[in-house]
């Protein structure tokens, strides 16, 4: 079996992911299951619940699921960035400092509204990455792969840490790069830009892996996944091209633009991905084996989960638990409702995490007779 675990990313919803992944976990165990995954790959807050996973001593799902699952039900704003109001507005005045001040002084060096010294001393405590390449070597798994933008090529870079024959790859601005994944590697593919800064690894300069990742699957697939499991964090849209009719409503906030350009920005490329992957297959299975023999491609087994309710409704009605500076600040944009996609990135708070947790816990039993059919099948 060469499954592959595609994990997308958007902050604080990751959580989602947990929730999924303690369901595929449990399905496996009643069916006798032991290795769910031969390749880990992800994105933004999605790299890191892979990684996570991936070194987990032994590579055991259950251990790693339980893992998972104390680090979302238990996650604070405090522990992924800076909060206290002071070093917050000092950082907005040298943002404003720089707006108003134009040419006439050199810029700063902050690169971003957050401090994110606090996120990389939890993945030390939550994450003992020597276990990655002990659980590679012991034949647990075969690669780990997490991907990020380098800022001055705009090329997604996907760092690879597995097993000499997995193969390397360069297509058009995506390409591998072996490496030994470290804290550094999940804090650059989960670099929210503008919120969360650069990360600089070698002499290069990355940002999220979901900005311009228009094919989430990939790394899975040129690494050698048959079969793949992909979990999103946004819901899916039953009609890609409808126009929703709207009552004349006031112009839109600061807050509802910065909102929508992070939407599109941190576009979940799930959906587009899944969609090719279909076509692909629907060609292929039209072809004789013979000449399906002859392709360079081939049909790809998949499970698509993704949330069933609007995690940005759920992070809208539990905004007033942001920290107390963060929600001054998106006031400053507007309403804190119009803000609420930046609020649903940002909301490391355990109990908007475990209501994201136990979404996913249910929407992952929902597809309980898919994935027993591509474990066992």
């Amino acid at each position: 079996m060469s499954v592959g675990l595609v994990l997308s990313g958007g902050g604080a919803r990751a959580a989602y992911q947990a929730g999924v992944i303690a369901a595929i976990a449990e399905i496996a165990e009643k069916n006798g299951v032991q290795q769910l995954f031969n390749y880990y790959t992800g994105v933004s807050a999605g790299a890191i619940n892979a990684t996570m996973l991936a070194s987990t001593p032994e590579c055991q799902i259950t251990t790693g699921t339980k893992k998972l699952l104390n680090l979302w039900s238990h996650v604070t704003a405090e522990q992924v960035y800076v909060t206290d109001p002071f070093h917050l507005s000092f950082g907005g005045m040298k943002w404003l400092t720089d707006l108003s001040m134009g040419g006439m002084k050199p810029t700063s060096h902050r690169r971003a509204l957050l401090d994110t010294t606090p996120l990389k001393s939890l993945l030390r405590e939550h994450c003992d990455f020597s276990n990655i390449q002990k659980n590679i070597e012991a034949k647990k798994f075969s690669a780990l792969a997490v991907s990020a933008l380098d800022y001055f090529t705009t090329s997604t870079v996907t760092f690879v840490q597995g097993t000499k024959e997995i193969p390397s790859w360069q297509r058009v601005r995506r390409q591998s790069e072996v490496s030994q994944i470290t804290s550094d590697h999940l804090l650059a593919s989960s670099a929210i830009p503008l919120l969360f800064p650069p990360v600089t690894i070698g002499h290069r300069h990355y940002g999220d892996g979901c900005i311009r990742n228009h094919s989430p699957c990939g790394p899975a697939i040129y690494m050698g996944a048959k079969k793949i499991i992909a979990i999103g964090v946004r819901k899916k849209q039953d009609l890609c091209y409808t126009s929703h009719h709207v009552q004349d409503v006031k112009p839109p906030t600061v807050g509802r633009v910065v909102s929508v350009l992070l939407h599109a920005v941190m576009m979940d490329g799930l959906e587009v991905d899944i969609e090719r992957i279909e076509r692909i297959n629907s060609n292929i299975l039209k072809l004789s084996e013979k000449e399906q023999s002859s392709l360079s491609v081939r049909p790809i087994e998949y499970i698509w989960i993704s949330p069933s309710r609007d995690l940005s409704q759920i992070a809208s009605n539990k905004v007033e638990r942001l920290p107390r500076m963060i929600r001054y600040l998106l006031r400053g944009l507007g309403s804190l409702q119009d803000a609420s996609e930046i609020a649903s990135f940002l909301l490391f708070d355990s109990e908007y995490c475990k209501t994201l947790t136990e979404i996913g816990y249910e929407d992952g039993l929902q597809q309980k007779e898919q994935i027993e059919h591509l474990l066992l099948g």
